[in-house]
């Protein structure tokens, strides 16, 4: 399948990009017309081994899902969430990042924590700032002569020093910085005031019962990527919805009747099967029937018994 690059995409305007970590997650987001989405580390750890991410994924479980994914029916450039590079050790660096390139990603998000570490301020441990521009460099020389573009992403609570380390980070090679520390419009105005070059938003929040910051302000200071997290929490609400309701009506008929709000209607009102979702008539029923036509090769089948 033909996937957009980043840069194509980040050349049309500011995106809004969601979190996913597997094929379903990833068709919600082509399904709500994202442009581009952040393939999440923390979301895959939880999807696959039930519990954070801190130091438990690696570099081969993130391969195998981006590859299938990117390879089987995805219309969209993945921002791989490398983490901490899956390693301190800066001569295992370059192998993994170069699998990650190779299974498809369109960017890496690199960030200067620790391997292993957590990102609250009892587990928090970051790199040198020199180690985190070495790492910076190893990650564009892993996607040399190819269209992947490596974000860096500073965990310095300190906004003086967030911004510091995001300009080595750009010094190094960096298409697109960003830092956590960032949350409210007044964060948002001091990190773009530092940097001219292209910048991302970490992630929206909320505060108070509001926006720390909406999507227009920052598309008015510059910031190209906006991520947003929300589709982990939506997924196990779904879970947990049609669980419940089905388990106390013990039948199915609340999940099977479910419309998704609409979602799930043709032109003319009618529920349509949700597998619709998964093109499994557009796709894979074709599919089955090639595989199982078997007259092509019932001569040459014979032939080698």
């Amino acid at each position: 399948m033909s996937i957009a690059t980043l840069q194509s995409v980040l050349a049309q305007g500011m995106q809004f990009a969601p979190d996913t970590w597997d094929g379903i997650s990833t068709r919600a987001a082509e399904k709500m017309r994202c442009k581009t989405a952040r393939f999440s580390a923390t979301a895959l750890a939880h999807a696959v081994r039930g519990i954070p991410d801190e130091g438990v994924l690696g570099c081969s479980e993130m391969v195998w899902m981006v590859s299938r994914v990117v390879e089987d029916n995805c219309s969209i450039p993945l921002i791989i969430d490398v983490r901490s590079g899956f390693s301190d050790n800066l001569k295992v660096m370059p192998y993994d990042l170069e699998r990650i390139v190779k299974a498809g990603a369109a960017a890496m998000m690199l960030d200067d924590r620790a391997y292993g570490c957590g990102s609250d301020s009892e587990t928090l441990t970051l790199v040198s700032p020199e180690v985190f521009e070495k790492k910076v460099a190893i990650a564009k020389r892993a996607a040399l002569n190819t269209d992947c573009m490596v974000l860096a992403r500073s965990f310095a609570p300190d906004a003086e020093e967030a911004i510091a380390r995001c300009k080595a980070a750009q010094a190094a090679g960096a298409d697109i910085v960003g830092a956590a520390y960032a949350h409210t419009e007044a964060d948002a105005k001091q990190f773009a005031e530092a940097f001219e070059g292209a910048k991302f938003w970490n992630n929206l929040t909320v505060a108070d019962g509001k926006p720390e910051v909406t999507g227009e302000v920052l598309d008015q200071l510059g910031y190209g990527l906006v991520f947003m997290t929300f589709m982990e929490k939506a997924a196990w609400f779904g879970d947990m919805d049609f669980g419940i309701k089905n388990f106390r009506n013990g039948n199915t008929m609340y999940a099977d009747l479910h419309d998704f709000d609409g979602m799930l209607r043709d032109e003319k009102g009618n529920l349509v099967d949700y597998h619709v979702i998964f093109s499994y008539w557009k796709k894979w029923m074709p599919m089955e029937k090639k595989f199982q036509d078997l007259s092509e090769l019932g001569d040459r089948a014979y032939q080698n018994r």
